[in-house]
């Protein structure tokens, strides 16, 4: 049996080896790559936001949320951005599989990766909506991300 501090000293060297590991991946320069991507999608709802946050009641700010995440949508459909948006967010699984069998540290991978969890989910939660109920239905899509997302936010 492992000494405490032994496991935890392994725990927190697994959690730094996978963050270290998939600033080297595809998903990471995916990510990269959408930053500069979707630019055009910021600037496009930008307006938008603005009505959305001065709405003064519930069924007009739902209809303008509403709106945004059909342009989002339809402007990763459109400039073909699927398949970066599709290999970001299925590259949490490590992750999850990491913290749900407890051999990486959650503290070292929340302080590594919740700003980034907390900005991909809130930026693509339409998207994974869309893939959920649209074509193949997958049900389970995004649910690392998710579920790192609500583990986080708590």
């Amino acid at each position: 049996m492992a000494l405490p501090r032994a496991e935890n000293t392994s725990r927190v060297a697994y959690a730094l080896d996978l963050v270290d590991r998939f600033e080297d991946t595809p998903a990471h320069r995916a990510y990269v790559d959408l930053a500069t991507d979707m630019k055009p999608w910021w600037d496009a709802i930008e307006g938008l936001q603005h009505r959305i946050q001065a709405a003064n009641d519930d069924a007009t700010r739902d209809a303008l949320i509403a709106e945004r995440d059909a342009s989002l949508v339809a402007f990763v459909e459109t400039h073909a951005l699927a398949s970066k948006v599709d290999l970001l967010i299925g590259s949490f699984d490590a992750f999850t599989r990491c913290l749900v069998a407890t051999v990486c540290d959650e503290a070292i991978v929340e302080r590594a990766i919740s700003i980034d969890v907390k900005r991909i989910w809130r930026t693509f939660r339409p998207w994974v909506m869309h893939k959920r109920t649209d074509g193949d239905r997958d049900r389970s899509y995004g649910r690392d991300l998710e579920d790192l997302y609500f583990r986080f936010v708590g």
